[in-house]
């Protein structure tokens, strides 16, 4: 009878070679007694999927993130969908991945944003898709080449959700490896889509050969294509870092920001002279003088370090996004002070700022560049505000201009994690990009890290002054080539010695998402491939072995 229940479950998506009897997942053919196999079946689904949950937590692109997580948890999670009947494997799979997105929007604090919350518990779903294809689709094959759906359709709605839900590319697996330079070149052919390939690939190959066994007379042919590909992957990685390695000029460069003191003392008066100052409307109401008063400090500060850095030799030199403030009537004072310091010691300057406005909403977040003629190159407004800020985001154009350093750029924050955006100083030229930033403990390094794939994937330098985060100098290959962490120091100055070249031209500058709409149109052969093979005939169950009822 146990034989007879198991063949009319067939059809399920199992397959004859996957090592698993139709329907139950409980592996057949292995002598068990069907009571003893049946409390068995449910052991090792709860720890594959605790296992695998812990480690897709690990893997989530955060300050406390574990890069090998990333490659390790689909491998535990993919073998408890395979094990598990379908509906309730999944299930638990996408519970899963919702748990890792709400341990991330907690870690960055934002969980108390609901229209965040909502797009990310969409993110856990279409997480969840991945594992679907390969215990739907792949699974009826168990072939090496069905080790590729699980990567193709992961890459698949990683790609669409960056592009549809207008947050960035946040949930994408490859930032998670920005620490592995051989492997992050890739990015400059593929963008980071190709980096969440090669390691959802890893695993998806590693849990096909988990299912055989690990016999070498089965795996061989699968495993060696995989090992060949990592190899070249890497390879062509390590030559890229050898034999394209920056020049050797450089040029200094400092990012500054207000020091602890001098923020704590504008923030003390600003909330004496204005009344819920948090508001920009309450700001721009109030009186001007003690307004002027309470935003000085801070505004001070950062045009005395500039000073003090461009003195010591730095030619660019970047303020952080939104740590001063500035009423309109005072723009013209203050660029005019930074321009008296540019003429002076021949530096640019790229002075960001709030700057308080008489119409609604109040407030515009910019950037300046001062010229070492003295002249205001541009002034660029934020294009992506995140969904904090009441502000009107800018025209979007990324503003390009020519030094002798080097074609420069700027954009702001947030901006860095918009491709199309980045693309732009690409297309211009930009061989240097300037990012005044402001973060939060939550996101400390998040965008310091993102920042290094951004770098590899267009061929351009970056310096990412982030006041309340971590700023970062990255070279065209994502070399860090300096940090200052704000949480560690009281006066938080970046200074390195940044190769100055003209932009290495890159694969993915040039194609674009051209891999993303690959595996795009690579999940929609999956899908139909699929749907094909569940109309056709039933492939029988692999042979069951059956146990008498007690």
């Amino acid at each position: 009878m146990r034989g007879l229940r198991e063949r009319s479950r067939a059809g399920d998506g199992t397959a004859a070679g996957d090592g698993t009897a139709a329907g139950d997942g409980t592996p057949a053919g292995d002598g068990t007694p069907a009571g003893k196999r049946g409390a068995r079946g449910r052991s090792p689904g709860r720890w594959l999927w605790s296992v695998g949950t812990v480690l897709m937590v690990l893997a989530v692109h955060s300050n406390w993130h574990v890069a090998p997580a990333a490659w390790l948890f689909p491998v535990f999670l993919l073998r408890y969908a395979r094990l598990r009947p379908a509906r309730r494997g999944l299930l638990r799979v996408g519970y899963a991945a919702g748990l890792a997105q709400l341990a991330w929007a907690l870690s960055t604090g934002m969980a108390f944003v609901p229209a965040v919350l909502a797009l990310f518990a969409v993110l856990a779903a279409v997480q969840t898709l991945p594992f679907a294809a390969d215990r739907l689709i792949a699974a009826r094959t168990g072939s090496a080449a069905s080790t590729l759906v699980f990567p193709v359709v992961l890459v698949c709605g990683e790609y669409l959700f960056a592009r549809l839900a207008d947050f960035g590319d946040f949930g994408v697996l490859g930032f998670t490896q920005h620490d592995v330079l051989p492997l992050l070149q890739l990015a400059s052919v593929t963008g980071v889509y190709g980096i969440s390939f090669v390691v959802a690939w890893t695993a998806s190959v590693a849990h096909w050969a988990w299912q055989r066994g690990f016999r070498w007379s089965e795996i061989r042919r699968g495993a060696l294509v995989w090992a060949g590909v990592l190899a070249l992957v890497l390879g062509a990685g390590g030559v890229r870092l050898l034999c394209f390695a920056p020049t050797t000029t450089t040029v200094r460069v400092a990012g500054v920001s207000a020091g602890r003191a001098a923020e704590r003392a504008a923030q003390r008066a600003l909330a004496e002279a204005v009344v819920a100052s948090w508001r920009p409307q309450n700001v721009v109401r109030a009186a001007p003088g003690p307004v002027r008063r309470a935003l000085a400090p801070v505004t001070d500060d950062l045009v005395a370090s500039t000073d003090r850095e461009a003195r010591a030799g730095a030619r660019i030199v970047v303020w952080p996004e939104t740590q001063a403030g500035v009423l309109a009537a005072d723009q013209p004072r203050l660029l005019a002070r930074v321009a008296a310091i540019a003429r002076e010691r021949h530096v640019y300057v790229d002075a960001a700022y709030a700057l308080y406005v008489p119409q609604a909403p109040y407030v515009r977040n910019v950037a300046s560049l001062v010229t070492p003629e003295g002249k205001v190159a541009w002034t660029y407004d934020k294009t992506h505000p995140t969904p904090m800020e009441p502000m009107r985001p800018g025209n979007g154009s990324v503003p390009v201009i020519a030094s002798p350093y080097g074609r420069l750029a700027t954009v702001i924050c947030y901006d860095a994690d918009f491709p199309a955006v980045m693309r732009q100083a690409a297309d211009k030229g930009a061989g240097l990009v300037m990012v005044p930033a402001n973060d939060w403990p939550g996101f400390g390094s998040l965008h310091a890290q993102r920042a290094v794939l951004r770098s590899v994937e267009y061929g351009y330098a970056m310096v990412r002054q982030s006041v309340h985060g971590v700023a970062t100098v990255v070279d065209h290959q994502g070399r860090v080539r300096a940090q200052a962490d704000y949480f560690t120091a009281d006066r938080q100055t970046l200074v390195a010695q940044l190769p100055v070249q003209p932009r290495t031209a890159t694969v993915y500058a040039r194609t674009g998402d051209l891999f993303g709409w690959a595996c795009v149109a690579g999940t929609l052969v999956t899908v139909v491939l699929g749907l094909r093979a569940r109309r056709g005939p039933s492939r029988p169950p692999q042979a069951a072995v059956n146990h008498p009822q007690a």
